[in-house]
């Protein structure tokens, strides 16, 4: 019994090292939409810049994880707008 009182639990390093990834991203995406709200705001043209920040995002995640994933991302993204909506 006093053995078991000896064992040095380590930390969970991969749940650790997920948790402050997901924090980074929460963080990015956070920024960058209030960046891209200010430019919409600043330049009075909210079209223009969606039109920029989807090209740009949809061309880049196709280079990075290739074209089904990119669209099953966006497709996700647009599922979760509908439900805020429908929410609301």
């Amino acid at each position: 019994m006093q053995n078991k009182m000896n064992i040095i639990h380590f930390p969970n390093l991969k749940n650790k090292r997920n948790k402050e990834r997901e924090e980074k991203y929460t963080f990015i995406r956070d920024e960058i939409e209030s960046i891209l709200n200010k430019y919409s705001k600043i330049y009075n043209d909210e079209w223009a810049v969606v039109l920029a920040a989807g090209r740009f995002s949809s061309m880049k995640l196709q280079q990075i994880e290739g074209s089904d994933n990119s669209i099953d991302f966006f497709k996700k993204c647009i599922e979760t707008q509908a439900k805020k909506n429908i929410n609301q």
